[in-house]
């Protein structure tokens, strides 16, 4: 308990400066955690001291930024940046324009399994096609969440031939997240990690970098057309997908961006399994160590307290009770403190597609972020229980700990698709991610009333702190549980799957 409190009060220390990725506090607090797999006895795998260092690129807008122009026989229109539209600048290119014609596919998603595909009877090759933000109601939550992201909408249109994106603002999506709210963010960095041939990892090449029109300027664009946006948007409300149609406009769309290259590590420790075949296996037990650096404006730390010292003082707690038993586990277990969880899940997906061990040899990975020890609990939240064997496992886990496994409390929140394992989901891993339930020991706090407060006045704020509200009772029972689970997985005779018709499991598994 005494040693996550240590590990704690480091990697939550001003003098690191909030974490941020590829920065000089980053740097010590990856010094720190490589120093503590070595005091393990954990094993550097990686050639580099148990740094596998990341290669980064960070854009930012170069002069003239983004330009947004609709084309039509009365003249042209010009969208401000910033007012009309939003965009953020290009990992791929540092300066690229694109002018086609415009067609609306609905949603833009193109999901078989759900007898959706908005882009049937439409021609988009060449084009720049226009999308809704969001999805279907009907569409289950994660699920939902996957065809809802952009990432996912992007690639389906460079799939069916398109050369540009334009998404749009709905009321919906206005109320969870108003288009000045998100405004606020234009000068944002945007970080992509880089392959061998220095193309950013995640992005389309032949496709023009996307923006967001904010809804009085996204219905210029329907002026004239088959249906107005006002209808569109009726339609949704009355639970109607809408269809697709060209648009009577062309648009010119423009990007300018400047790159800079930064390298930050992910830190990996190797403790062996002891069976002769199963220790060819590998558990991925992973935690991001970067955070948010230094609060614009006021000069104050964001020091990650929660987010997510605490998680990597998990994790470095379950590696020493492991090295501290006996009985070395039949598995091995790769111990992997990321980087650039903060700027898109970069870190771990970079170690995802670039693993120091063969790739199907990575069976399970087990995650920590934000676990939220705030009080001493009786139960548990798994993300993900429900898509593989591991919900069992950390049923299992809870039991013999004296916990219960609860169900997702915030399912809208799609928890799931928003963190490091989602990057081993993606390459067909099963993952699970757990946070403390919402049921205190103490009759008398309310948990979730705790949790939400925690998420609604010090998430992402200087006030996530190491010596406000980290909670170590409830730290070693976070340990307990996880350090469970990972034992079960190590020692089993059948390594972890994906449940029978699992959408993730289909979609992603490469067996």
């Amino acid at each position: 308990m005494e040693r996550m409190r240590m590990d704690v009060e480091f990697l939550a220390d001003d003098r690191l400066q909030g974490r941020q990725t590829g920065s000089a506090g980053y740097q010590q607090a990856a010094d720190y955690v490589a120093a503590r797999f070595a005091d393990l006895g954990l094993e550097s795998i990686t050639g580099d001291d148990y740094f596998q260092q990341v290669p980064l690129s960070r854009a930012l807008w170069g002069e003239g930024k983004a330009t947004l122009v609709l084309h039509s026989r009365e003249g042209d229109i010009t969208f401000d940046l910033g007012v009309d539209f939003l965009a953020a600048p290009s990992t791929a290119h540092t300066d690229s324009a694109t002018t086609a014609g415009l067609v609306f596919v609905g949603y833009g998603i193109d999901a078989p399994a759900y007898d959706i595909d908005d882009y049937a009877g439409l021609d988009v090759h060449g084009k720049i096609v226009v999308y809704l933000s969001g999805r279907p109601r009907y569409l289950p939550n994660e699920v939902g969440a996957h065809f809802a992201s952009n990432r996912t909408k992007q690639q389906t249109a460079a799939r069916r031939g398109a050369v540009g994106t334009i998404s749009l603002n709905t009321p919906v999506r206005e109320l969870r997240r108003a288009f000045t709210a998100s405004a606020e963010h234009l000068q944002d960095p945007r970080w992509d990690w880089l392959r061998a041939d220095e193309s950013p990892g995640n992005s389309i090449q032949h496709l023009q970098p996307g923006v967001m029109l904010d809804i009085p300027a996204a219905k210029q664009l329907f002026m004239g057309a088959a249906r107005s946006l006002d209808t569109i948007y009726t339609e949704i409300e009355n639970g109607l997908v809408p269809q697709g149609f060209a648009l009577p406009y062309t648009a010119t769309l423009t990007s300018r961006a400047k790159h800079q290259r930064i390298s930050s590590p992910n830190v990996v420790g190797l403790l062996p399994g002891r069976d002769p075949k199963l220790k060819h296996e590998y558990i991925i037990f992973s935690a991001h160590l970067d955070h948010i650096g230094i609060e614009p404006g006021t000069g104050l730390v964001n020091n990650g307290a929660q987010d997510n010292a605490a998680g990597i003082a998990v994790m470095l707690e379950v590696a020493r009770l492991f090295t501290a038993s006996e009985r070395a586990p039949k598995r091995s277990i790769l111990f992997v403190a990321v980087t650039a969880e903060e700027e898109g899940l970069l870190g771990s997906d970079y170690f995802a597609q670039h693993p120091p061990v063969a790739p199907q040899s990575m069976v399970a990975n087990i995650n920590l972020d934000m676990p939220m020890l705030l009080y001493p609990f009786r139960d548990v939240i798994a993300f993900g229980a429900e898509h593989s064997s591991l919900g069992k496992t950390a049923a299992r886990a809870a039991r013999r700990t004296g916990l219960k496994l609860s169900p997702d409390p915030m399912p809208e929140q799609v928890i799931f698709v928003r963190s490091d394992h989602y990057s081993f989901v993606r390459q067909g891993i099963p993952a699970i991610y757990l946070i403390t339930g919402r049921e205190a020991i103490d009759s008398e706090v309310d948990g979730s009333r705790a949790q939400i407060e925690f998420l609604r006045n010090h998430y992402h704020s200087p006030s996530d702190t190491a010596d406000a509200g980290i909670n170590y009772v409830a730290a070693q029972q976070f340990a307990e549980v996880n350090y469970a689970i990972a034992r079960d997985v190590a020692d089993s005779a059948q390594k972890p799957r994906w449940n029978r018709g699992d959408f993730f499991g289909e979609l992603f598994a490469k067996e």
